[in-house]
């Protein structure tokens, strides 16, 4: 903002180098690193699938990114809106501008399954962004939000894991079915719109969700990847377009 100036200057006008105001904009990412992890998924005709999660290669983010493209007009299931929000949440990896964002990759053969991301607020709360599954035969959306929350859990050791939810699809995958709470809204906004915030706690995740809903509803139990499933996905595979879930 542009302001009459108090005093007489000697010198009025200064020339700044722009990598010093980067260092002003540029968004700090200081997460704990995820090492890779996998979890057996089986699909809606019980066929079994190895899929690896793990955080996205820098030079992977361009792929990445192409395959988000393709969901910006999608104009149905609010796919559009989750496509182009989570298209910018990763530019802004590329770009820096997105306070401590994780992403992860979920893998089967080098091909991506689908993906899921946060970030990390402060010491107590976790947020979720969004997740997103891209083939439509493996059905990897309810394992890649609950390896969100594990990661907020287990490795940063939040207290909270804030979520909320664009689709109904979503709200039923991970509202519903972890009895999310929500906070008061509007005095509680998810950076999401200002949507309400739902939220599950460190307590309720030791004693309920990890101990019975992981194994017996998403049937799944985090894992350390084998090296062998870990340089089987080192490499992206892109996917084919009729394959994708759009």
């Amino acid at each position: 903002m542009k302001k009459q100036i108090p005093v007489k200057l000697r010198k009025s006008e200064y020339k700044f180098d722009a990598e010093w105001l980067e260092g002003l904009l540029q968004a700090p990412i200081r997460v704990p690193e995820l090492k890779p992890m996998w979890s057996e998924i089986l699909d809606k005709e019980g066929n079994k699938h190895d899929v690896l999660i793990r955080p996205i290669k820098e030079e992977e983010i361009d792929p990445v990114l192409g395959i988000l493209h393709k969901y910006l007009y999608a104009e149905y299931d609010y796919y559009d809106i989750v496509g182009a929000r989570v298209f910018a949440e990763l530019l802004a990896i590329k770009r820096k501008r997105m306070k401590d964002e994780y992403f992860f990759l979920g893998l089967e053969n080098g091909v991506p399954v689908g993906i899921a991301n946060g970030r990390i607020l402060n010491e107590k709360v976790n947020i979720s962004l969004h997740t997103m599954a891209f083939l439509r035969q493996v059905n990897a959306g309810a394992v890649l939000y609950y390896a969100k929350a594990w990661y907020a859990f287990e490795l940063c050791k939040n207290e909270e894991f804030w979520a909320t939810f664009e689709s109904y699809n979503g709200w039923v995958l991970g509202g519903l079915r972890m009895a999310m709470h929500s906070y008061p809204w509007p005095e509680y906004q998810h950076e999401l719109g200002g949507a309400t915030v739902f939220y599950v706690t460190k307590k309720t995740w030791d004693e309920e969700v990890k101990k019975n809903y992981l194994p017996q509803i998403a049937r799944t139990n985090f894992k350390p990847a084998p090296k062998e499933l870990v340089e089987k996905n080192d490499k992206l595979v892109m996917p084919k377009d009729e394959d994708l879930e759009i």
